[in-house]
């Protein structure tokens, strides 16, 4: 199975997580999903206009690459981690790992592979947890900062993102977490959100010290 830009726009959720080749996926998802800036139109007055960041930098968490989900890493650092997995972590080694982390997290590896439907709004459904926030099946959200939730439904699961702000943001936006089957998205308001484009994360190059 090749991991390209057809396979992302293209699948449909049907494969064994224990099948997926892990660096594959980390280098499709940076070179067509990560370290872009995609940007929305909705019909919430209060957030007309959104973006949604999402860099190299998220992936770790959102496949449970963190230190509450996988207590055997020798790095938790997401550079490292990301490396790692493009160059010497395969999925047996995570698994031998932390037998655990897969039986909890495998279903995220489908999900990370459908972060590009997701983020550009390919037959999913939007909606904002602000009207339930102050309420019993809010109080997850209130405490992750969740403000949106983009979900996308196959045969057998459901896969949200979830959305919080960007620090010393208002208008930017980045992935808190990747939920499977969560009940708590049924409460919430559905909202309609247009994408409008994707734009590459360009970063300034540090200048070196002049010599004089």
């Amino acid at each position: 199975m090749v991991y390209d830009l057809e396979f992302l726009k293209n699948f449909d959720g049907n494969i064994l997580p224990s099948q997926i080749n892990i660096s594959e996926l980390v280098n499709v998802i940076e070179k067509h999903v990560s370290q872009f800036r995609y940007y929305y139109q909705s019909d919430n007055p209060k957030y007309s206009d959104l973006i949604i960041e999402f860099t190299n930098l998220h992936i770790p968490h959102l496949l449970g690459l963190s230190k509450r989900h996988h207590y055997n890493l020798p790095t938790y650092q997401a550079r490292e981690i990301i490396k790692n997995l493009k160059n010497e972590w395969d999925l047996e080694y995570l698994r031998n790992g932390d037998e655990q982390w897969f039986a909890e997290n495998q279903d995220k590896l489908v999900g990370v592979l459908l972060l590009y439907q997701l983020l550009h709004i390919q037959k999913c459904t939007v909606l904002t947890p602000l009207n339930i926030v102050n309420t019993s099946m809010g109080w997850r959200f209130k405490r992750d900062n969740v403000y949106f939730v983009i979900l996308k439904s196959t045969d057998d699961r459901e896969y949200t993102v979830e959305l919080a702000p960007m620090e010393n943001s208002s208008h930017v936006f980045i992935p808190k977490s990747l939920k499977i089957n969560d009940p708590h998205v049924q409460k919430c308001s559905e909202i309609s959100l247009t994408f409008l484009k994707a734009e590459r994360i360009k970063y300034r190059k540090k200048r070196g010290k002049s010599r004089k």
